[in-house]
């Protein structure tokens, strides 16, 4: 790699939100689960402006991406051209500096959904369902969740939900509101915890440019190779979490 970094130091920019079409689309970025952590060779740090610079600097030039997936725990080089696409950005994508620590514990998952409440509308999946985030920010307590939920009631928000079961990331409205006719805002018992983390994947990674299915670009990547680990979470990060009501 390009640098070196301390195990508490490892992070990249991590990828929020990718706009169908665009040349992050096209290179198969995946949303929640990939960091770009080397550009060109070079690894990034958390000067935003810097990398954007070198986007800008590689316009209409392949460059080639070193991208670290924290649901594979590998990294693939991806090869991409930043250019104007008809679409906002020379990428197509929000990024943002995020750090690799205790991205194990990330996701909170859907153990129980109410009868006819906004999560049963959403159509959230029991056990199979997790919960990742929104283009703005991701998930990595209970607290950021339960912020968001709080800060919308009565209104849409979009999140990003992984499923266990198609090992997709898929995008889900849902409006938080009471008076629905049970307990709480969006009618779900979630959890997280050691227990609750999302599994390792059953399939070979498939590198989908879609948030949900299923059309497979043809990009240039090399096999997954190992990528420093993440520092080891706490006992008291991996304690079972009690299941809360939201």
């Amino acid at each position: 790699m390009g640098g070196s970094q301390s195990s508490a130091e490892v992070g990249g920019f991590r990828v929020f939100k990718v706009t169908s079409g665009s040349p992050a689309w096209e290179a198969g970025l995946e949303v929640f689960f990939d960091f770009i952590v080397e550009i060109n060779g070079v690894a990034v740090d958390s000067d935003q402006l810097t990398f954007f610079q070198k986007i800008k600097a590689s316009e209409n030039v392949s460059m080639k991406m070193v991208v670290f997936n924290v649901r594979t725990h590998a990294t693939r080089d991806v090869s991409i051209t930043p250019k104007r696409w008809g679409g906002v950005g020379l990428l197509g994508a929000v990024v943002r500096y995020d750090s690799l620590d205790n991205v194990d514990n990330q996701g909170i998952r859907v153990v129980e959904i109410f009868p006819q409440s906004p999560a049963q509308e959403a159509g959230l999946i029991a056990f199979k369902d997790y919960l990742l985030g929104t283009a703005e920010v991701m998930f990595r307590d209970m607290d950021e969740l339960c912020e968001i939920v709080n800060l919308s009631l009565g209104q849409q928000i979009q999140l990003y939900v992984y499923s266990s079961d198609t090992e997709m990331i898929r995008e889900v409205t849902i409006t938080p509101r009471h008076g629905w006719g049970g307990e709480g805002c969006i009618g779900a018992d979630i959890r997280t915890g050691m227990l609750h983390r999302i599994p390792a994947p059953r399939q070979p990674f498939r590198f989908s440019p879609k948030v949900v299915p299923v059309a497979v670009p043809q990009v240039k990547a090399s096999p997954p190779r190992p990528w420093p680990p993440v520092r080891p979470t706490s006992e008291t990060e991996d304690q079972e979490m009690l299941p809360q009501t939201l």
